[in-house]
């Protein structure tokens, strides 16, 4: 028994830190939640975090425009030994320069130097140029994905909270349809009884509202699964939504304002693509320029190996060579050009060509994607009216057919086979008619989405409808 119970508290001990970080958000409106998703949710910060990334990058090209300096202080000792001849330079080798004299390893000393260089490339400015082009139009792309981003979240957060409200009233109809079985077979149950009806009745609506509790548990559990999607839409996974329907079971207005494709941001980002493509193109061309740098040093050198008998007769540097003593100064221009690198400039040209097409191919194939949702959507839009305006005829003959059929059969007139299908018509027509005012908003969610801009929608979701 001690075993089962330390068995059960560490089970409680294992779960209950995950029962309460589950938290209760809302009741949230449509705009609330949408608000909250584009606050919160983790896609639309990492979208935000790579724009910001390629704002530093600019700034990063931008740095490219200053000239290379180097400040520089050295402190060796060594000897001092040269040998006439040249060397290529070797890593980690020292060059020495001055008269061939000596091969001691004992006369070693210390050097200092001191100094400031420079080197500015100024052919390839135009290449730098081009450089920071492409980091503005990478820019631009990556806030056009951030618009995209934030388009998706917006609208995947909206599209769920409507569909959680067609599950809601899914389930109060359910509910209804049960208490509406429930009284039936009460009425029958009494008739039975009474011996006024055969008992075969009264297990034909005991069976009747068994369905109806079926239907009522399947519409719950679409509901919960529903409210768990609308969780992860707005980035609170693990936590328990709440919504409020405001004014949005009312149907709005049939709207006849134009749509204009160009505003979604799924053609900007697409078009901003072209032209980070374009600029990479122009930045790989000017790769064929030679590099001209302009080049300029000022440097003061100590040595303690200056002994009075070389050329030139100079005492040792102060200190032994510690402290530097001999001034320099040099200018000049250094023109290069990689002959052989021609070649890995135009196949890189080419790729960056390719590449261009490839971007106009993706904008071409954006323009047409959206297009098409915009004629989906006003399709779907159009049939949501239809439906809308459909369904209160369905519901206002379904409610009088269950009416007739309830009194018909208090009578005798009707048998109970008939009462269960007026209230099973009667279910589905309340469900379709609450849905059918939901699916005019997703339709029009759907089609703003393809425009590109949802504030019109919501802008409308505030005013109401009739």
């Amino acid at each position: 028994m001690r075993s089962h119970v330390h068995i059960a508290a560490f089970m409680c001990a294992l779960f209950a830190p995950g029962v309460a970080r589950a938290q209760q958000i809302g009741p949230l409106g449509l705009d609330d939640a949408v608000a909250y998703a584009l606050a919160h949710h983790p896609t639309v910060k990492a979208q935000a975090a790579t724009a910001d990334a390629q704002h530093a990058q600019v700034s990063v090209a931008r740095a490219a425009y200053l000239p290379h300096v180097d400040a520089s202080v050295q402190l060796d000792v060594g000897t001092g030994n040269v040998l006439r001849g040249p060397l290529f330079s070797t890593s980690n080798i020292p060059p020495i320069s001055g008269p061939p004299i000596g091969r001691s390893l004992s006369d070693a000393s210390f050097g200092t130097l001191v100094g400031v260089g420079a080197s500015w490339d100024a052919l390839g400015l135009a290449q730098q140029i081009a450089q920071v082009d492409a980091a503005l139009a990478s820019e631009k792309q990556a806030r056009a994905g951030l618009a995209v981003q934030r388009l998706n979240v917006a609208y995947a957060a909206a599209d769920q909270f409507l569909d959680l409200l067609s599950r809601d009233e899914v389930v109060r109809a359910a509910n209804a349809s049960v208490e509406r079985a429930r009284a039936l077979a009460k009425i029958v149950d009494v008739l039975v009884q009474q011996q006024l009806r055969p008992g075969a009745d009264a297990s034909r609506a005991q069976a009747e509202l068994a369905l109806a509790v079926t239907q009522l548990i399947h519409a719950q559990q679409s509901d919960d699964v529903s409210r768990t999607a609308l969780a992860r839409a707005l980035g609170a996974a693990g936590n328990v939504v709440r919504v409020r329907a405001d004014n949005l079971m009312a149907l709005p207005p049939q709207s006849t304002a134009a749509t204009r494709p160009a505003q979604n941001p799924l053609v900007t980002q697409a078009a901003a693509a072209v032209r980070v493509a374009e600029a990479q193109r122009r930045a790989v061309q000017f790769q064929y320029l030679p590099r001209l740098n302009v080049v300029a040093a000022l440097w003061v050198r100590g040595s303690g190996l200056t002994n009075g008998t070389a050329a030139g007769s100079l005492p040792p540097s102060p200190n032994d060579g510690l402290t530097p003593d001999t001034p320099n100064w040099a200018a000049g221009l250094v023109l290069t050009w990689p002959a052989l690198e021609v070649v890995a400039v135009r196949a890189r040209s080419r790729a960056a060509e390719a590449q261009l097409d490839v971007a106009r191919a993706q904008r071409a194939d954006v323009d047409q994607a959206v297009q098409s949702q915009l004629d989906t959507a006003r399709q779907v839009l159009d049939a949501a009216h239809r439906t809308a305006a459909n369904t209160p005829v369905a519901l206002h003959a379904a409610r009088a057919a269950e009416s007739q059929a309830t009194a018909r059969y208090r009578t005798g007139l009707a048998s109970v086979v008939e009462v269960a299908e007026a209230q099973r018509l009667l279910a589905q027509a309340e469900a379709d008619d609450a849905v059918a005012r939901l699916d005019v908003r997703r339709a029009e969610l759907l089609l703003a989405r393809a425009v590109g801009d949802l504030d019109p929608f919501f802008a409308q979701t505030r005013a109401g409808g009739h």
